[in-house]
């Protein structure tokens, strides 16, 4: 199974309520990979309208020349996320 009703799990960056990135997942990886986010404070959602909470919510520091790895933790059982966990790689 590679979505919930045919619809991918949404990943956003937020930063002050505003949407700086987002990227649609699939269910097998899983994982979304942001490279072209400034350094500063941010919240990763996690989000599908079809699961009970619709969304998870981590918040995060990016560092200068980060390339963020968001990886979320799907349970089909319960149709939930259940959690969210960041990797930072850096640039040369």
């Amino acid at each position: 199974m590679s979505s919930i009703n045919g619809e991918l799990i949404l990943v956003l960056v937020a930063r002050d309520g505003a949407i700086e990135a987002q990227q649609p997942v699939d269910i097998r990886t899983a994982t979304a990979t942001f490279q072209d986010v400034p350094a500063g404070n941010y919240t990763i959602v996690a989000r599908h309208p079809d699961l009970t909470p619709t969304e998870t919510r981590y918040d995060v520091g990016v560092a200068e020349n980060a390339i963020l790895g968001v990886r979320y933790t799907y349970n089909e059982a319960q149709r939930r996320l259940l959690l969210i966990e960041t990797e930072m790689r850096f640039l040369p």
